[in-house]
């Protein structure tokens, strides 16, 4: 049997659920659990349809609309979305700054041996950690001059960053 698709991951499914407990509704007339009839409501006749009803229906359960729904009710706003600290740069080009990074990449992973932290790159470079961060993200996105690789068990030091293969 295949299982019905809702929105959202468990938990929410679950906090809907109890919200819809809280309203003295059963969570599957809300729509909330996967157990609901896989026809989202009844629709009548397309004639007797006001032309926001038929708007509404598809998007009736999706989470954008819900929430819209809930700041109609009053109901508190989830968690913002932070924008990324590198949106709106687009494609920035490959400048000197970016050329010291890189050899200083190069050399810190020669004497390292394999990845390394951005802060140990930063100093062999002589520049800011927060430079190094925004020019570093350039040779990884943009310029795939390097490739950003898993910490293995050293946890504490963030991410590590080697030169990409052929680059």
């Amino acid at each position: 049997m295949v299982r019905k698709k809702v929105e959202g991951d468990e938990e929410q499914r679950r906090a809907a659920g109890r919200a819809a407990h809280r309203a003295g509704e059963t969570p599957s007339a809300r729509g909330a659990t996967t157990g609901a009839s896989k026809q989202r409501t009844h629709l009548t006749d397309r004639s007797t349809r006001t032309h926001e009803e038929r708007l509404g229906t598809p998007h009736h359960g999706k989470q954008r609309w819900q929430g819209e729904q809930d700041r109609a009710a009053g109901a508190p706003p989830g968690p913002e979305k932070t924008e990324s600290a590198f949106a709106g740069r687009g494609r920035p080009p490959y400048t000197d700054d970016h050329e010291v990074l890189f050899r200083a990449l190069v050399e810190a992973e020669e004497t390292h041996g394999g990845g390394v932290a951005l802060d140990e790159v930063a100093r062999t470079a002589r520049m800011s950690h927060e430079k190094a961060l925004v020019l570093m993200h350039d040779l990884v996105t943009t310029h795939r001059l390097a490739r950003q690789v898993p910490d293995t068990g050293r946890t504490d030091l963030g991410p590590l960053y080697e030169v990409r293969p052929g680059g």
